[in-house]
């Protein structure tokens, strides 16, 4: 296994300090290796150590001046210094994206909040949903980052006030567009026959017009 495929793991696994002394070892033998000091740089954001990571991201810039990770994070990392209001960069948990047909859903959110609230989320932080009755909002420390369609809101809504229940995580994000990875992770007896997402082809028998008590 090479030194860069154990950072990575580690990195994924959530050991920060561990993935910082191995792409600490790749840049003492390549000094501009961009990849290692991205991963190093994440690193020590996820330890809390900014001033470490705006500098190496910084470094990296001079290697490569155009480079799209570097660019995004000291991004953040100055959405972060304008705040000034305890915001931090969100921490990830151990995540994967498998999609289970029927439990999972990947949506765009739509009326996006505040660029500067977007811009403390990364892919695979978990958003805390707060289900209306006729909408699906999404927040990161209390502050809105956006909503469900309403298609896609008006289902799930129905089958949380049958006790479905569901967590979001952010999938990607784009300058103007962030997509989340919704899991039904409680199905009730009562949904036992309803899909929680719908593929292009509905079910049979398993219409809106059909769902009510």
């Amino acid at each position: 296994m090479t030194l860069s495929i154990l950072a990575i793991q580690k990195a994924r696994n959530n050991q920060w300090q561990e993935a910082v002394d191995i792409n600490e070892q790749i840049l003492a033998q390549d000094p501009t290796n961009v990849e290692a000091l991205n991963r190093l740089a994440l690193a020590y954001l996820q330890l809390g150590q900014l001033k470490q990571a705006k500098d190496i991201y910084n470094t990296v810039l001079k290697l490569d001046r155009f480079n799209p990770i570097a660019k995004r994070n000291l991004e953040k990392l100055k959405s972060l210094e304008q705040c000034g209001n305890g915001s931090t960069i969100a921490t990830v948990k151990r995540f994967s994206f498998i999609e289970e047909h029927g439990k999972t859903k990947i949506v765009p959110l739509v009326r996006l909040g505040e660029p500067t609230v977007v811009s403390l989320l990364q892919a695979c932080v978990e958003l805390d949903m707060d289900i209306r009755s006729q909408s699906i909002c999404f927040y990161y420390q209390k502050k809105y980052v956006g909503k469900l369609p309403d298609d896609v809101a008006k289902r799930l809504i129905w089958l949380y006030k049958r006790d479905n229940r569901y967590a979001a995580f952010v999938k990607s994000i784009d300058k103007n567009k962030l997509c989340v990875f919704i899991k039904e992770t409680k199905r009730s007896l009562k949904n036992m026959n309803y899909h929680s997402f719908l593929s292009l082809e509905r079910e049979d028998g398993d219409s809106y017009e059909q769902m009510t008590d």
